[in-house]
Parts: structure tokens; sequence; C-alpha cells
């Protein structure tokens, strides 16, 4: 197999699910011998207003000084040594190297790939959601029908590509999960009290606020269940009240513990490109309640693996919470059920399926 140049465009390198996917796929294609560069801009905007600048500035005086501290460019996640991390300060084509492929990962650096000539490779849109919150919609739409080869991550991509914009798109590369990092390490399950898990972010279209809700409401019934959340924002002071632990950026093997000590891990989010969190859950043996939201019916079947209900009901997600708080055969069930079908989705592999389609393009 021919070994490719390709350079991946990121809007940053911070602790985020979609970073997390990428560095994934990257790692895995530099283990198989591909010349893998990361690339991030100071200013990300294509026509960025003066704040935009001035913070895009400030960002390269910070990040030279960390640079002379040695501090690493990604300091919560195992970056394979041989692949090259770039900061520009943006990603005007004069600032990316030529190569084979480049990869836009965000509508924001979409823009940018749309403008560069054949000499940087064939360009390929891996698209993790519909980035409506992002920007201006119409701004994030041009992206879906920019001529580039696009890549999801999810069934309801595909379907979204096509029925609102008539749009193809180049495959479908479901997220994995490894299991040598989330797996069950906890058989004493039940806990008593019942240990609820929730991850929390800032952003609405979460649901957390949906969560809390559903919690309240089966805590009236059922006041000693617990809830425990973990999370890569500060929590608000609102929240703490509620909450027994929370779990401030946890490490991969705090996080492996926390879904493997939880009775039940609750997923509330409205909206979703993919959802890592429950396939994690699931790998490490929890009962995952999820809203049908992102892939989760591309990995977990209802009432089998996994418990799904309508997004935006926390009165629906309060019953169910309580039927699984009750029923501690259908919690097992479940949790036993998902570690074995979580086995199924393998970075490995997905991996594969991306470097299938990159391999395709070039052709």
């Amino acid at each position: 197999m021919k070994h490719l140049q390709i350079n991946i465009l990121v809007p940053t390198l911070g602790l985020t699910g979609g970073v997390k996917v990428i560095l994934e796929h990257a790692n895995r294609l530099a283990q198989r011998g591909h010349a893998i560069t990361l690339i991030y801009p100071y200013i990300l905007p294509q026509q960025a207003n003066i704040p935009t600048i001035v913070m895009g500035y400030l960002k390269k005086i910070r990040r030279k000084i960390l640079h002379l501290a040695k501090y690493p460019e990604v300091d919560w996640f195992h970056v394979e040594p041989t692949i090259k991390i770039m900061r520009v300060m943006t990603l005007t084509a004069s600032s990316i190297p030529n190569a084979d492929i480049t990869i836009a990962t965000a509508n924001e650096t979409a823009d940018w790939l749309n403008t560069y000539p054949d000499s940087k490779g064939k360009k390929f849109y891996l698209i993790q959601g519909y980035e409506n919150w992002s920007r201006p919609i119409d701004l994030v739409d041009a992206t879906w029908k920019m001529p580039l080869q696009k890549i999801v991550i999810a069934s309801w991509m595909k379907d979204f590509a096509q029925k609102k914009f008539g749009e193809n798109v180049a495959g479908v590369v479901l997220n994995g999960v490894d299991t040598t990092t989330f797996y069950c390490q906890n058989s004493s399950r039940p806990n008593n009290p019942i240990k609820v898990l929730m991850m929390y972010h800032k952003m609405p279209k979460k649901g957390i606020d949906d969560g809390l809700a559903a919690f309240q409401i089966a805590k009236q019934s059922h006041p000693n269940i617990t809830l425990e959340m973990f999370g890569a924002y500060h929590l608000p002071p609102a929240i703490k009240k509620v909450v027994a632990n929370y779990y401030y950026r946890p490490s991969i093997n705090l996080l492996r513990q926390l879904y493997s000590n939880a009775d039940i891990f609750l997923w509330p989010s409205r909206e979703e490109g993919f959802g890592l969190p429950p396939l994690e859950a699931m790998a490490c043996g929890a009962a995952v309640l999820s809203t049908d939201t992102g892939a989760i019916r591309d990995y977990a079947v209802d009432n089998i693996s996994t418990l799904i209900v309508p997004p935006n009901q926390p009165d629906l997600l309060a019953q169910k919470l309580i039927q699984l708080i009750d029923n501690s055969d259908l919690r097992l069930s479940l949790g036993q059920a998902a570690s074995e079908m979580a086995k199924k989705f393998d970075w490995e592999e997905s991996t594969t399926q991306l470097e299938n389609i990159l391999m395709r393009g070039q052709y």
C-alpha cells in the first residue's frame, strides 16, 4: 500500500470529543506508515474581525512561552511521535505543506480547504456533526455543498447530506472504542446506593438541564440515589449542590473507573454528531440510558444494550431512569449486552475504513 502525505486541518487541539476522534485516526494512520501533519491556526476564520486577530496574536505569544517551558502541544492525549504538529497564523495555502491529501475537520477549516490548489492534494471533509451552533447557518450549510469529498461519522449524517443538500458522501466511518482502555473493571455492581453517572458540558445542546431534571424527579421517589459527573469544564455552583462528586478532566484510567463503577450512565443530549461517551460506558458494562441522538442507533439496540428515549423529554427520561433504578436484572442484562456489542466497534477497523476511502480518493 502506498504511504500518503496527509495534512489534517483542525480548529483546535483542545480537549473535545471531535478532536479525540481526529487524534485516534491520526495515530493509527501514522502507525501504518503515513506521514501525518496536524495543522491548526491562531486565527481560524477567513474573515476575522479585529478582536479575533488580536486574540490570535496573543495566543501565538502564549504558545511561544509554553514552548520555551517545554509544555507539549497536546497534554491530554498521547500523540504518536512521528506526527508533525504545525501551528500557523491562518490556514492560507502558503502556510500549508504540499501533500497527497488534505482533510478539513470543521466547517471553518473547510472554507480554507476549498481555496487550496491541487498541490495540497485531494480534498476531504471529515464531518462530525451539523455545526449549526458554531456560526451563521448559511456559512455552515455552504460547506456541505463545497466540492470536497465528504466523510461522515454516523448514518444519520449520510441521510442528512442527501436530503438537505442533495450531496452524496464518500463514506460513513463510525467511531470506535479502544476496549484495551475501556472495559469493565468492577464486578461489584449494584452499588448501594445506586450510582448514576453523567457528563457535564456547558453547551445547551448537550441536554444537561434535561439530565439533571430527570435525576431530580427520580430522586423524589428514590432519595438515596447519587449522581456523579465528569467533564472538561468547571462545574457551575448551582449544579455542585446536586452532584455527589465531580471529576474535572479525568484521566483515561479514571474515566474507565467512573464508567465501570456506575450503575447507570445517563446521556441526555438534545443534538449529537456521534456521541462517544455512551459507547465508552457500554464497553465498561454500565447500563446506558440515552436520548435518540447522534449515532446511538448505529452502535446500540433499544431494550437490548441500551434504553433509548426521544430527546428534549426529561419526564420520559426520568421514567426510564426510575425503571432502571428499580430493576437490577434489567441493568445487568443491558450492561452485559452493551459490553459485548461495544467490542464490534474497534478503532483499528474504523481507521481501516477511513484509510480505504482516502486511498480510493487518490485515483
